[in-house]
């Protein structure tokens, strides 16, 4: 695919981004967590039918905030989960990270990119097992999505890029004070029969 900058927004616009879309990676996710992020925020209007989030996964350095770093805020399902920011304006999620920026990538929510269609089609879907219903097996599995993030990783240490994460400060701080849902919270982020 031909690198290209992509304009990518929150729901109200108080919280932008640019994103170089070269060399992703276009995923639908099914996993209960993604399914349980969006749950938690009230997004579940960002989940196909079968519950899966359509995901675009980048190195961090390719994406910058434009506006609204203010606005970020950062959730964890779990204490050891991975970091899942959404903008605090109006609870739009943004994008999954590890908790540090020693293991870069970024994977972005498409939908929200000013065209999603450029992105290409999708070419793995995660975590089939976890669908809400049966979904067709098209493009590739878990063996593609993590080949392409060990290249990326790679990539991104043999450049330096990343120390470039955007949603960390230059001592690799989060912008943002993580917060872990409590047990009650968790239970019903999880709790399928809230897809809607």
């Amino acid at each position: 695919m031909t690198k290209r900058a992509q304009n990518w927004s929150c729901d109200c616009g108080a919280f932008r981004l640019t994103v170089e879309t070269g060399g992703g990676t276009r995923a639908m996710c099914y996993c209960k967590d993604c399914q349980a992020f969006a749950r938690a925020l009230g997004k579940t209007a960002m989940l196909d039918a079968q519950g899966g989030s359509d995901l675009y996964q980048v190195a961090p350095q390719q994406v910058r905030i434009e506006a609204g770093a203010a606005h970020l805020r950062v959730l964890r399902l779990s204490e050891k989960g991975p970091f899942r920011w959404y903008a605090g304006c109006c609870d739009t999620p943004v994008a999954n990270t590890w908790s540090s920026r020693a293991l870069p990538f970024a994977t972005m929510m498409s939908l929200r990119f000013e065209d999603p269609a450029a992105l290409g089609p999708v070419a793995v879907q995660a975590f089939r097992r976890d669908a809400i219903g049966y979904v067709e097996r098209e493009g590739g599995g878990m063996g593609r999505l993590y080949a392409e993030f060990g290249r990326r990783v790679l990539s991104s240490y043999l450049t330096g890029g990343w120390r470039k994460a955007p949603f960390f400060d230059g001592s690799g701080a989060p912008l943002s004070e993580p917060r872990t849902l409590d047990a009650e919270e968790r239970s019903r982020a999880y709790d399928a029969e809230q897809t809607v």
